[in-house]
């Protein structure tokens, strides 16, 4: 039976759709797009979440150097307020919450840049974590084994007895790997529906 619950962040406990981002700035599909894949698909945002780039604004420089035709909309696209993309997803939070009441540590494991974790640690379901590992902090990215060695080794957590979720397929199986039970997250539905029958009510 799992008694440790990981969960990711984006996608799971807090909406990110970053093309829905820039369609709300009003841009055409053409130029999404190509937004999409400068600023959100490349490189450089997995140094923004490893903390390469202090904030947003470092990052902003560096993309305007490489896509100088597209400084106008990169400025608009990361301004410091862009962190308001991440949305509470209110029924994960609340199962969260459930587990942690039904005597279950729970853990966050996330790709997550500094601005962002100032943004979204506000969320009140953050003060019930019994720990967190973040990117920015680690200097290190899912799906590198690294940082699932840092989360089971500082939490001393057993991973035959830890359970992640995460929206990301190469993330749960890089959990796999270390020996973590995996659960592709889809919905909170499907979610329950794998996870409950690995718990025991139990554990505290």
């Amino acid at each position: 039976m799992m008694k440790n619950i990981v969960f990711d962040l984006g996608r799971v406990l807090v909406d990110f759709d970053p093309i829905a981002y820039l369609y709300s700035l009003g841009y055409d599909d053409e130029t999404v797009q190509a937004l999409y894949d400068r600023i959100f698909g490349g490189e450089d945002w997995m140094r923004h979440d490893r903390g390469d780039y202090p904030s947003v604004i470092e990052m902003q420089t560096v993309l305007i150097q490489k896509y100088p035709e597209y400084e106008a909309q990169i400025r608009r696209a990361l301004q410091p307020d862009w962190v308001k993309i991440h949305t509470l997803r209110e029924d994960t939070a609340a199962y969260l919450l459930e587990l942690k009441e039904r005597g279950y540590p729970v853990y966050m494991l996330s790709n997550l840049a500094a601005d962002s974790y100032a943004y979204v640690s506000r969320y009140p379901f953050f003060r019930a974590l019994d720990g967190g590992v973040f990117s920015y902090q680690e200097r290190v990215c899912k799906p590198d084994a690294r940082i699932y060695e840092i989360l089971l080794q500082r939490y001393a957590l057993d991973p035959a007895e830890t359970v992640f979720l995460d929206d990301n397929a190469d993330n749960v199986e890089a959990a796999e790997k270390a020996g973590i039970r995996g659960i592709v997250f889809t919905s909170l539905d499907e979610a329950k529906k794998q996870l409950e029958p690995l718990l025991s009510d139990t554990c505290n």
